[in-house]
C-alpha cells in the first residue's frame, strides 16, 4: 500500500519529537526533588527545604542531594532524611504541608516515653524514647485523651520523627518543644549556690495531678480524693514515698543527685523526680519487671479536705435548689417524686420504669446524690446528673436532669455511658420523664 509523502513526513516528525523528549529526560541530572525531613544545619538545610536529588543508592541507603548556595554542593544523606517526589511542584506542595512545624523539635523529659502507631494511649508502641532524646515535630493531630490517675493529662498528640527515621505519634505532656533556630540558652541569674528547685521539691506539698485537673475543669470527684495521697521526698527521713489508690511505695535513698537543671535522682534507688513549670512534678521509677512507672503531681492553693468541703457545699446548694423548686414533682405516667430534707427522696407510682430502669424491689425511698458530671457535648442540653440511691437494694439509678420553671426533666443514662464519673454519651433510645411541680399541676400529670 502506498503511503502519501505528507503523512510519512508528519509521522517522522512526531517520532523525532518523542525521541528528543526522551533524550532530554534521560540526560536530566536529577531523579527527582526531595523534601528534607530532618534538618542538616551544617549544610544550611532545614526540615521542609526542597532540594534536587541526583542519585539513590539502595545499597548504601543514601541519597545524593544538592546543598549549599544554589544547591551546587553534593552531599550524601540517609534515605529516611529525604522524602522523594518526581517533580519540584509535588515536592513544594509536600513542603507546604509541614511549614507550621518545620523548625519544631522536642526532647523527652522521661526515659521510656513511647511513640505509638496511632494517636491513642492504647495503640501499639513502635519506639521508646530515651531521656533527653530529640525528635522532630511533624504536625499536631487529634487523638484520644491520655488518662493518668483517672483524669486526662494536659497536652496534645503530635506526629513525630526520630533520628533513625521512625515515624509515629507521641503525647506532648512529657515533651519539651523548642524552635531549633532559637539558640538562646536558659540562664539563672539568681544565686548559683542555692538550689531553688531542690528547695521547692522539699518545701512543696505534692498532690496527685488529677486533683488540679478536676479543680480546673470544675469536676471534683470526691471519691478520688484522699488527703494522704501524694509524693513525699523525705527530707529528714531519707525515705521517699509515693502514696496513691494502689497503695504506698517507699524508696530509701542515700542522697539526692542533681541530674539537670530541675531534675534529680534519689541515689540507691531507681527513683527520679523532675520539676516542671506550673508547679508540676513528674516522678518515675523502674518496677520489678524493668518497666518504668510514671506518676504526676502538682501543688494546690487549697488542701484536699478543703476541696472536698467546697464540692460538698456546691452539691448541697444544687440539691437544695431542686427541693425548693418542688419539693413534689408529679407525672401522670411515672408517679410522684418528692425531695425531702437531708437529701432524701420518696418516689411512688414509677411502675412503668420497673424493671428496665429501676430494679424490682428497689422500694420507694432513698438518697438523692450528685456523683457524676456532664461532658462538654451534653452540657448544653442538661444541667447535671441526678443519682437516686434506693435503700431497699442499695442500687443507684442515674438520670440526666434539667430544672426549669416548668418542671424537672429526667433522662435515664446507662452506667456503660459513664466513665470515671463523666457521662460520655447519651443512651441511644433513652427514656425521658417530665415531672411538674405539684402546685403547677392542675390535672394530675401529662
Amino acid at each position: 500500500m502506498n503511503v502519501p509523502n505528507n503523512f510519512r513526513t508528519v509521522a517522522l516528525r512526531r517520532i523525532a519529537l518523542v525521541l528528543a523528549v526522551f533524550l532530554v529526560v534521560s540526560c536530566s541530572p536529577y531523579i527527582g526533588f526531595g523534601v528534607v525531613a530532618w534538618s542538616i544545619p551544617d549544610h544550611g538545610l532545614y526540615a521542609g527545604d526542597v532540594v534536587p536529588v541526583y542519585i539513590q543508592s539502595n545499597i548504601g541507603k543514601v541519597y545524593v542531594i544538592g546543598a549549599g548556595p544554589e544547591r551546587a554542593e553534593r552531599i550524601e544523606v540517609p534515605l529516611w532524611q529525604i522524602r522523594l517526589y518526581k517533580s519540584r511542584s509535588r515536592a513544594n506542595k509536600a513542603a507546604a504541608l509541614i511549614e507550621t512545624y518545620r523548625y519544631t523539635y522536642a526532647s523527652a523529659r522521661i526515659d521510656g516515653l513511647p511513640i505509638r502507631a496511632k494517636p491513642e494511649n492504647t495503640a501499639r508502641q513502635i519506639y521508646r524514647l530515651r531521656l533527653d532524646e530529640t525528635i522532630r515535630i511533624v504536625h499536631k493531630g487529634t487523638g484520644a485523651p491520655v488518662i493518668a490517675g483517672n483524669a486526662p493529662l494536659e497536652g496534645d498528640w503530635y506526629q513525630v520523627l526520630t533520628n533513625d527515621g521512625t515515624s509515629g505519634w507521641c503525647f506532648s505532656y512529657n515533651l519539651t518543644l523548642y524552635d531549633e533556630r532559637d539558640e538562646t540558652p536558659i540562664t539563672d541569674t539568681e544565686d548559683e549556690g542555692a538550689d531553688k528547685f531542690l528547695a521547692l521539691l522539699f518545701s512543696s506539698t505534692w498532690y496527685p495531678d488529677h486533683y488540679r485537673t478536676m479543680l480546673n475543669k470544675n469536676r471534683i470527684d470526691i471519691d478520688r480524693i484522699q488527703p494522704q495521697w501524694g509524693f513525699f521526698p523525705g527530707e529528714e527521713s531519707s525515705v521517699a514515698r509515693i502514696a496513691s489508690a494502689a497503695g504506698v511505695k517507699t524508696f530509701p535513698y542515700t542522697e539526692i543527685i542533681k541530674t539537670s537543671e530541675q531534675a534529680y535522682r534519689f541515689d540507691g534507688t531507681t527513683l527520679t523526680a523532675e520539676i516542671r513549670r506550673g508547679n508540676s512534678l513528674v516522678v518515675q521509677y523502674t518496677d520489678d519487671r524493668g518497666m518504668p512507672d510514671v506518676f504526676y503531681f502538682s501543688t494546690l492553693d487549697v488542701t484536699p479536705d478543703e476541696l472536698v468541703e467546697m464540692e460538698k457545699a456546691r452539691r448541697q446548694d444544687i440539691l437544695d435548689s431542686i427541693r425548693t423548686a418542688g419539693p413534689r414533682f408529679v407525672s401522670g405516667n411515672y408517679g410522684v417524686l418528692q425531695f425531702l430534707e437531708k437529701n432524701r427522696f420518696l418516689w411512688s407510682g414509677y411502675q412503668l420504669l420497673t424493671p428496665s430502669i429501676i430494679p424490682a424491689g428497689a422500694g420507694g425511698s432513698g438518697i438523692a446524690e450528685l456523683r457524676c458530671f456532664l461532658s462538654d457535648d451534653i452540657a448544653d442540653r442538661y444541667t447535671g446528673v441526678l443519682t437516686f440511691r434506693f435503700e431497699s437494694t442499695a442500687s443507684r439509678v442515674n438520670f440526666l436532669y434539667d430544672l426549669s420553671p416548668s418542671g424537672l426533666k429526667l433522662e435515664q443514662i446507662d452506667n456503660a455511658n459513664i466513665k470515671d464519673s463523666l457521662v460520655i454519651t447519651r443512651n441511644l433510645n433513652p427514656t425521658v420523664i417530665f415531672l411538674t411541680p405539684e402546685a403547677a399541676q392542675p390535672d394530675g400529670g401529662f
